[in-house]
């Protein structure tokens, strides 16, 4: 029901402390403007977007969010590209200010990340990827869009089975598990399978978190594009409950 432009400059630096170890901060800019009913005028006001905005004393037009970031990170995967073992954990602090950069409303933010690659086989042909995280809002009022929601994580990867923000609120915490493995000999071609689980909290409702667990469950081919990054070309097709679904053509793993 509603259409506007969208406009993201998120900046990181990061300082290593140790091996694998990092600290460091950033910058977030996040602006949605021209939001607008799209051909459902009469059924507007009704709109979550438009409920929530009133309520919390938020612009309808445009909604802005601007501030830094700290960040501690540990990373020992082999690769970022597609990794076949190692981990990653990363703790994200964020404060946003009214009036900083245009910003709409004052609040604050942590998101929490865990991901380990566990090789199934000598070879590490075969693997088990687990992606879990949370993203929490733990102050302050957040616009609409800024809210934790379905496929929020930076390249919009999580969720898969459901639409971009089919889920929202302001805690999410969500969690997938997904085999990896080839078809050929040559690693030309390979396959995935993966399940996950999203759950949502909501405070104009009254669901808290562990609610209710939507899951979503698909498999997808992998076609190698470099042998030395393993870089693949990925597509997926993942189902939902109640009918929802989704297909997903990228360069690189989901996670």
């Amino acid at each position: 029901m509603v259409r506007f432009d969208f406009y993201r400059l998120h900046q990181l630096a990061y300082l290593q402390v140790r091996p694998n170890f990092y600290a460091g901060g950033g910058l977030h800019f996040d602006s949605h403007t021209d939001v607008h009913a799209d051909n459902a005028e009469d059924q507007w006001p009704q709109s979550p977007y438009y409920q929530y905005s009133v309520a919390n004393g938020l612009p309808l037009d445009t909604q802005i969010s601007a501030g830094p970031s700290i960040e501690i990170l540990w990373d020992s995967r082999d690769s970022f590209i597609n990794p076949s073992h190692g981990w990653l954990a990363r703790a994200n602090y964020r404060a946003l200010f009214d009036g900083f950069l245009g910003g709409d409303s004052s609040w604050e933010k942590v998101n929490l990340e865990l991901r380990t690659y566990t090789p199934l086989s000598s070879d590490r042909r075969h693997k088990l990827a687990v992606w879990a995280y949370t993203d929490l809002v733990v102050d302050g009022v957040a616009p609409y869009f800024d809210l934790p929601s379905t496929a929020s994580d930076s390249y919009g990867r999580s969720g898969r089975g459901y639409a971009e923000g089919h889920f929202r609120g302001e805690k999410l915490a969500f969690i997938e598990v997904e085999y990896r493995g080839p078809l050929m000999r040559n690693n030309l071609l390979g396959m995935v399978a993966f399940a996950n689980t999203t759950t949502t909290s909501n405070r104009q409702g009254g669901e808290q978190l562990s609610d209710h667990f939507a899951p979503g469950v698909g498999a997808g081919l992998r076609v190698l594009l470099n042998k030395r990054s393993r870089t693949n070309l990925a597509f997926d097709v993942g189902f939902g409950e109640k009918g929802n679904r989704g297909v997903y053509l990228v360069v690189q793993e989901a996670f």
